[in-house]
């Protein structure tokens, strides 16, 4: 019997006889013992200041003493629950993330993780319009899971299989160092965007579902596009009778001084996706969309059911989650420490 905590006089050697790898490079190399708020502590006695704040995902550090509770209090009552059950919890994350999002993003799915809700968000984007293919930016990140895994072009796409059918890819805007340029010799991201649809237009065969970009492009570098050009891609999508997909998976919940990086431009998305942050941690994310989408999926017989869709443990750890950034006014505190830079 083996508890989970419990030390080996070799560790290094059990990592390399039993743990199997997955993300193409070696593990770092020191065994994590517990966390703290923004430190790691290795089982060599190294503190670490985690910069990747978990993978992207801790909103409120390590280990935060609400969520603590939440967790025992929440587990001591609901754990899991069969996936067509609903609990408060999943109810009241979804009527939270609701109250944030604006008139018409209404629709919550709870799901798990960032993978996963692209996926499902494009499922759902292809069910509806009845088309299949999905545009991404050139240095775009998704997920790894098949749908996911082909609108990525950032990184982990040279596996040597075929990704989903119907992926096409716009430029990504890139105000530091642009491609396009007006005859003054300035970034024209409009002359750039008009380029990358007319890329789409001419490899479609006329079957566009989606557009699925980061607010902020994370795996291709921190890449904030320009004043009006998300309200320009959406046209776009519209002129094509394609759906917007926005990923916020490290865009939201505060973390540029909003709730959601959209509303810095107001150009709201068919659908919205979220995970790290949301779950602060733990894998919690969300599909959200409007009731015209949800309806017409519905009646179509969406169907994307996991083993934990919608588990009120996680459910409530983002209630939590929610009502700490919404409580300490973190959003303003975040555009207040933006002014300092």
């Amino acid at each position: 019997m083996i508890e989970a905590f419990e030390k080996s006089q070799g560790p290094w050697a059990d990592v390399e006889k039993y743990v199997g790898r997955y993300a193409g490079m070696d593990f770092s190399p020191d065994i994590i013992d517990h966390a703290k708020g923004t430190y790691l502590f290795t089982e060599s006695g190294e503190k670490i200041l985690d910069f990747t704040s978990g993978q992207m995902s801790s909103t409120l550090g390590h280990s935060n003493p609400e969520i603590v509770t939440t967790l025992q209090q929440t587990v001591q009552r609901l754990d899991h629950l069969y996936s067509g059950m609903l609990s408060r919890p999943n109810i009241n994350l979804s009527k939270n993330i609701a109250s944030k999002t604006g008139e018409n993003l209404k629709k919550v799915i709870p799901l798990s993780t960032g993978s996963e809700v692209n996926e499902a968000a494009l499922r759902m984007a292809k069910l509806v319009t009845g088309k299949f293919e999905v545009v991404s930016f050139n240095k775009s990140w998704h997920g790894v899971t098949q749908a996911s895994a082909g609108a990525t072009y950032a990184s982990a796409r040279k596996s040597g299989a075929p990704t989903s059918p119907g992926q096409l890819s716009i430029p990504t805007p890139y105000t530091y160092r642009p491609n396009f340029f007006n005859s003054e010799g300035e970034y024209d991201w409009h002359k750039e965007l008009d380029y990358g649809f007319e890329m789409v237009d001419a490899q479609s065969v006329g079957s566009l579902a989606a557009c699925i970009v980061e607010p902020i492009v994370s795996g291709g570098g921190i890449l904030v596009p320009p004043k009006g050009y998300l309200a320009a891609l959406k046209e776009k999508c519209r002129e094509r009778g394609m759906l917007l997909i926005f990923d916020e998976a490290q865009t939201s919940l505060g973390r540029t001084g909003e709730w959601f990086a959209y509303q810095y431009d107001d150009v709201e998305p068919d659908i919205l996706t979220l995970s790290k942050t949301l779950g602060s941690g733990l894998p919690l994310a969300a599909l959200v969309t409007t009731d015209k989408i949800e309806k017409k999926a519905h009646e179509k017989g969406f169907l994307f059911y996991t083993s934990h869709v919608n588990d009120p443990l996680v459910a409530a750890v983002g209630c939590t989650v929610m009502n700490i950034i919404e409580r300490d006014n973190l959003c303003q505190v975040t555009k207040e420490k933006d002014k300092l830079c």
